[in-house]
């Protein structure tokens, strides 16, 4: 078991611990368990492990969009075209020259335009090469379909952002990052954040967004990883981690961090509306960040930042003794 040095209310913290377990995939939400896939969960908070699943259903190859006067036998036949292209841009993708990839996925994106995993597809294997507008180019056709790319929008902003990054950053952002974007000596962190709010069903809720990039060249093993995500709320005038119920899920999968190195995390933390003893509801205050890689601490973002004197991260956290990828629950 693994012994948290932060030490916070049981049911406060959000810990994520990527682990890379092969192909099979669970999805745990942040309380006991957390689990690298495409739905949320939830149960009152722990700490993470976490298993690398299979591609998600939302990620799964689209069928292209076809003519209803076409007979039977012509939908079969481009739906058995287009996964001849995906599984073959896949092949070439882990060969030496992994550009040739382009050839199918441009192919079956002449088939059907709107194929989002095509058009995601091609848009990443640009980064990969350096052709930075032409991936452009291919996110925001992603962006264009609009609810119909389905949680792939959500993945094209991210990346668009990260290819047109904004003056608005500022200087004092940026002041200790080196050119991948990294802190200085660090194997991870955060490159893109943005938090929103929204309400569903009359649940106010908020929407944190993080991208996670590996520092290039560097083999990240999942397992080495731990992203604590902790939102902090004001009761009776005194700021506490809350209490409050937070989901979590990554948009990209696996999380492993290969080729263009950057994986996309969500939480939500869900405002309360009463407080603990069903007295007006605490006031929420900001969140705090912190991502560990082989137990050292790689980068930690707060807002406001005066929560890392609050409640400082500790530098470094024992690895687990007996870590199979299971869990590894607070004391």
């Amino acid at each position: 078991m693994l012994h948290d040095p932060m030490k916070p209310p049981l049911g406060t913290t959000f810990v994520v611990a990527a682990v890379l377990l092969g192909l099979v995939a669970v999805a745990q939400l942040v309380a006991v368990l957390v689990y690298f896939g495409p739905g949320f969960q939830t149960t009152p908070a722990v700490v993470a492990a976490a298993e690398s699943p299979a591609p998600a259903v939302a990620e799964a190859a689209e069928v292209p969009e076809l003519d209803p006067q076409e007979s039977p036998a012509d939908i079969l036949a481009l739906e058995a075209r287009t996964a001849e292209l995906l599984a073959e841009a896949d092949r070439l993708e882990e060969g030496p020259t992994p550009g040739d990839a382009l050839v199918p996925l441009e192919e079956l994106m002449a088939l059907d335009p709107r194929n989002v995993d095509a058009l995601s597809r091609a848009a990443s294997l640009h980064e990969r090469l350096g052709q930075t507008e032409m991936a452009q180019a291919g996110w925001r056709s992603i962006i264009e379909l609009g609810p119909a790319a389905g949680r792939f929008l959500e993945v094209a902003e991210i990346r668009l952002r990260l290819l047109q990054p904004s003056p608005a950053a500022g200087a004092a952002a940026l002041e200790l990052r080196d050119p991948t974007g990294l802190q200085p000596g660090s194997s991870l962190g955060v490159v893109d954040l943005q938090i929103r709010d929204s309400a569903e069903g009359g649940l106010e809720t908020k929407d944190l967004r993080l991208a996670v990039k590996a520092r290039p060249g560097e083999e990240i093993d999942a397992r080495d990883v731990r992203i604590n995500v902790t939102f902090y709320e004001i009761y009776d005038g005194e700021i506490i981690p809350t209490m409050s119920r937070v989901q979590s899920m990554w948009f990209t999968t696996p999380v492993d961090w290969k080729n263009e190195g950057i994986e996309i995390l969500e939480v939500k933390y869900e405002v309360p509306r009463l407080g603990p003893d069903g007295g007006p509801p605490p006031e929420y205050y900001g969140y705090m960040i912190n991502i560990y890689h082989r137990g050292q601490l790689q980068e930690t973002r707060a807002d406001p930042v005066n929560l890392q004197e609050l409640f400082p991260p500790p530098l470094s956290e024992l690895p687990p003794a007996d870590d199979f990828g299971g869990a590894d629950l607070l004391p």
